[in-house]
C-alpha cells in the first residue's frame, strides 16, 4: 500500500475541524465575525464580544433578580397598607358607594403601630437568640487598642495564645459597640475600652458573634468581628513572659550580633 503524505493527512483534519467550526450555530451578529475577518484579529474580536456577552448577561441576572425581589417587597408592603388602612367588616374591606374601599385613620395608626411593635420585638427576640447561641469567654493577650467612632464603637487587637505568632494563627479583632440590650452597654468607652491597657496586658474578655478562622478576611473585608462587653485584664505573669520572649529567636535589630535566644 502506498505511504500517505503526511501533508495530505494534515490537510484533510484541518478541511475536517473547519467544516466541523462552519456547521456550528453562531449567533453573534454577521458584523461581528466580519469585522473579526476584516481587522485580522484572529479571533480577538469574537473573545471580546464572548466576554462582553457573558458579563451583560449576568449583569441582566442580577437585576432582573433584583427587581424580582423589589416588585416582592413593595407587594407585600402594598398589601400591608390595603389591610390596615381600609375598614373591614368580617375580614372583607367595606366599600363606599361608588364600590371604593372606606378608608380608616384609626385603624390605620392602630395596625401600624402593631407592625412596628411586633417587629421591634422580633428584632429582639433574634438579637437574644443571636447572643445567647454565640457567647463566648476567653483568655486574650492584647496588643493595642484603638478608637472607631467617638462613644459608640471600638476595637482592640489580642493573641488568644503566646506566642504571638503567624504560625499560630492566633491574632484576633475584637470590636466593642454601644448597645441598649443584649448586653446592656450604653457607655462603651466607659464600660469596656477604658478597662483594656494599651499593650501588654492579659484580658479575660466576654462577647458574642461568630468567627471563622479560616475565614478571616470575611471578618476583615465586612469589618465584621466579635462584641466584647466585659473585660478583666491583669498583667502577664513570669511565665507567661518566659512563654512570650523564649519560645522564638530574639536577635538584635541588625541581625548581626549573637543569638541570645533562649529555647524552652
Amino acid at each position: 500500500m502506498p505511504e500517505r503524505d503526511p501533508l495530505v493527512e494534515r490537510a484533510r483534519k484541518l478541511e475536517a475541524s473547519t467544516s466541523v467550526r462552519a456547521s456550528e450555530i453562531d449567533t453573534r451578529p454577521a458584523w461581528v465575525s466580519g469585522m473579526d475577518r476584516s481587522l485580522k484579529l484572529k479571533g480577538g474580536l469574537l473573545k471580546i464580544y464572548d466576554i462582553s456577552v457573558f458579563i451583560l448577561g449576568k449583569l441582566a441576572a442580577v437585576m432582573l433578580a433584583v427587581w424580582g425581589l423589589a416588585r416582592t417587597l413593595f407587594s407585600l408592603i402594598a398589601k400591608a397598607f390595603h389591610w390596615a388602612a381600609y375598614e373591614r367588616e368580617d375580614g372583607k374591606v367595606t366599600l363606599q358607594d361608588n364600590g371604593k374601599p372606606i378608608f380608616s385613620g384609626k385603624r390605620f395608626i392602630i395596625c401600624s403601630m402593631g407592625m412596628g411593635t411586633s417587629a421591634w420585638l422580633l428584632h429582639i427576640a433574634l438579637s437574644a437568640v443571636y447572643f445567647y447561641s454565640t457567647n463566648f469567654e476567653e483568655l486574650v493577650y492584647t496588643t493595642g487598642k484603638q478608637e472607631i467612632e467617638a462613644g459608640e464603637l471600638y476595637q482592640f487587637t489580642g493573641c488568644t495564645s503566646l506566642p504571638c505568632s503567624t504560625v499560630l494563627n492566633n491574632g484576633k479583632f475584637y470590636q466593642i459597640a454601644e448597645s441598649w440590650y443584649f448586653p446592656y452597654l450604653v457607655y462603651p468607652e466607659e464600660n469596656v475600652f477604658a478597662n483594656i491597657p494599651q499593650q501588654d496586658a492579659a484580658c479575660f474578655v466576654k462577647g458574642y458573634g461568630l468567627y471563622f478562622r479560616r475565614l478571616k478576611f470575611i471578618h476583615r473585608r465586612a469589618q465584621w468581628y466579635q462584641n466584647v462587653y466585659s473585660v478583666a485584664c491583669r498583667p502577664y505573669t513570669d511565665e507567661e513572659k518566659a512563654k512570650a520572649v523564649n519560645s522564638g529567636q530574639v536577635r538584635p535589630v541588625n541581625d548581626q550580633g549573637p543569638d541570645y535566644s533562649e529555647k524552652e
